[in-house]
């Protein structure tokens, strides 16, 4: 995974890179401050030399000995075959595996998948190596068809297979 700082630039990347286990030139960190606050993040998650996952965020606090990137004011994009779109959303705030990419992301939830569906909900969980988002919160889901609301939703992005949950019910609109 690669970590910029739009603020401090390679200097924190390197940093960042030290927690995700990457060497770099040793810090003067004590003990104490096991905990790491950076403003104006990007983390990449790729394969090979495609990008399959692209968070930004005003505000990172890692945890390196949880693996874990707390993020404020966040906004990601999920792909899923090079630049063939799975997803897109942004949220308050979210909660980053480092190890394996998959995400809760929290607060005012909104999205749209690569075929134009748009989401909204209080929050959604992605599990990268599944390739599957969902929540069993309430959700909306607006498309050509129209506004749906359901009791959750499961999409899965590599097949772009959009479900709403439970008590499914079309909006009318005024």
């Amino acid at each position: 995974m690669e970590i910029r700082s739009r603020r401090w630039g390679a200097r924190v990347a390197a940093v960042g890179m030290g927690l995700l286990g990457v060497p770099v030139a040793p810090l003067s960190l004590s003990a104490a401050a096991a905990v790491l606050r950076v403003g104006g993040m990007t983390f990449v998650g790729s394969r090979g030399s495609v990008r399959e996952l692209v968070l930004e965020s005003r505000v990172a606090v890692f945890r390196p000995e949880a693996r874990i990137a707390e993020l404020q004011h966040v906004s990601a994009t999920v792909s899923t075959q090079g630049d063939d779109p799975g997803f897109s959303m942004s949220c308050d705030r979210a909660e980053l595996n480092l190890d394996s990419n998959d995400f809760i992301a929290e607060g005012n939830v909104e999205g749209e998948t690569g075929d134009g569906r748009r989401y909204f909900a209080s929050w959604v969980r992605y599990e990268h190596e599944e390739g599957v988002l969902y929540t069993d919160a309430p959700a909306r889901m607006v498309d050509g068809a129209g506004s749906f609301r359901g009791d959750g939703f499961r999409y899965d992005v590599r097949e772009r297979r959009f479900k709403l949950l439970g008590d499914v019910r079309v909006e009318q609109a005024p």
